[in-house]
């Protein structure tokens, strides 16, 4: 889904990252010491409507800088650690792009290290999968896949049934339930298992009977984004190593302090905690992050009013349509009510400003709504949308 370089941005994006850095290991950026702070109107606005209607301002995060960290926009309990919700899929995404690269695609393959009796449909010896940990291979990609065995005429495994690899499918979001559900799915469709299953920790040498390749990660990590998709995260956190492993990524790679962080669901789901600060310093990494790969933050994130998804509906209007990337969170049962919205918007007079707005306790539409103005509000007094903006960097939009 590679989108065509904007030259002005890209020019914007080449002043601002390191002179110094390396190709294999890219540095963190450190906060701007002492970033300018603005106080808009915007800003203010928002905090009075929350207290007009009686929403707790203790309970709300808000954090807006420059790309380049040189200016503060609005910073409103900008260190305290809220819910995120579906915010932290960021995280996730970054971490899976940095570890596989945005081109990878996962592969899952049957194969088998034996001889198959075309009379008895035998295969005497081991049925092995070699999965990479595909986020989105359904029930029905994976019945496709023993099909292809069956019509091999292997009705029966005089063997063991070998699993190498993170191996998630349908609505099994961990190896070991995924792998246990793996011989009964089998044999449903006409294959028996008589050996035992076993994980491997490399796929022996086989003849490859079956296989399904997904969709560029890139692509993978956009839908997940633009649909806020639980399942695809929880399963690309399996892969990476789970909850933790994401939350060392953000306090190693990104340089966010592991007070400021803690992440119990890759999906965002249940309980999750970052400052609104970190949030924009993750974003940041993430955006320079992407440029070295001739990417942006709409690559990986939707456009408000464009996309499909969560953002859809949102920022229609000709003024603000293509000004906002983000990504919602939401959490209507959670805390008494999480609505989250973190990303970047275009401005004409500061270019792009990275934004992250946590809301707790309270109705996610009426947050929504708070949302909304305060970014239309913050758009309108930085001289509006500029002439090149999110919707200019699509391609297949």
């Amino acid at each position: 889904m590679k989108k065509p370089l904007v030259l002005v941005l890209i020019s914007l994006v080449s002043m601002l990252w390191p002179t110094q850095a390396q190709e294999g290991a890219p540095p963190v950026l450190a906060p701007f010491a002492s970033p300018a702070r603005l106080n808009l109107v915007a800003e203010a606005n928002y905090l009075t409507e929350l207290v007009r209607r009686r929403l707790d301002p203790d309970k709300q995060g808000l954090r807006m800088e420059s790309l380049d960290g040189k200016m503060v926009f609005a910073d409103h309990h900008g260190d305290a650690a809220f819910n995120p919700a579906s915010v932290i899929k960021i995280a996730t995404s970054f971490a899976a792009l940095e570890r596989f690269g945005p081109d990878y695609k996962f592969e899952t393959t049957f194969l088998i290290n034996g001889a198959v009796n075309a009379k008895t449909k035998t295969l005497k010896g081991d049925l092995i999968l070699q999965a990479t940990g595909d986020p989105l291979l359904t029930t029905a990609t994976l019945n496709g896949l023993i099909r292809q065995i069956a019509r091999l005429k292997i009705s029966r495994v005089n063997g063991d049934l070998l699993i190498a690899g993170p191996f998630t499918f349908g609505s099994h979001y961990k190896t070991d339930r995924a792998a246990s559900r793996l011989a009964p799915a089998l044999r449903k469709l006409g294959v028996r298992i008589t050996g035992k299953t076993r994980k491997a920790a490399a796929a022996p040498q086989g003849k490859v009977v079956a296989t399904h390749t997904s969709p560029a990660l890139l692509d993978i990590v956009f839908d997940q984004n633009a649909h806020s998709t639980n399942s695809t995260a929880e399963r690309l956190g399996e892969v990476l190593g789970g909850p933790k492993a994401v939350e060392e990524f953000l306090v190693r790679r990104v340089g966010i302090a592991a007070s400021d962080v803690r992440v119990g669901r890759t999906s965002g789901l249940d309980f999750n905690r970052i400052t609104p600060r970190a949030t924009v310093q993750l974003l940041r990494q993430f955006a320079f992050w992407l440029d070295r790969k001739n990417l942006r933050l709409e690559d990986v994130m939707p456009v408000a009013g464009i996309d499909p998804g969560t953002l859809r509906t949102r920022f229609r209007s000709e003024e603000f349509r293509g000004a906002v990337v983000g990504k919602t969170g939401t959490l209507p049962a959670t805390e008494g009510g999480v609505s989250t919205l973190a990303g970047m918007v275009y401005t004409r007079n500061y270019g792009p400003v990275l934004f992250a707005i946590f809301n707790t306790k309270g109705s996610v539409n009426t947050y929504r709504q708070l949302q909304d103005e305060l970014l239309m509000n913050f758009i309108m007094e930085c001289g509006g949308m500029p002439g090149l903006n999110a919707s200019l960097h699509r391609s297949d939009n």
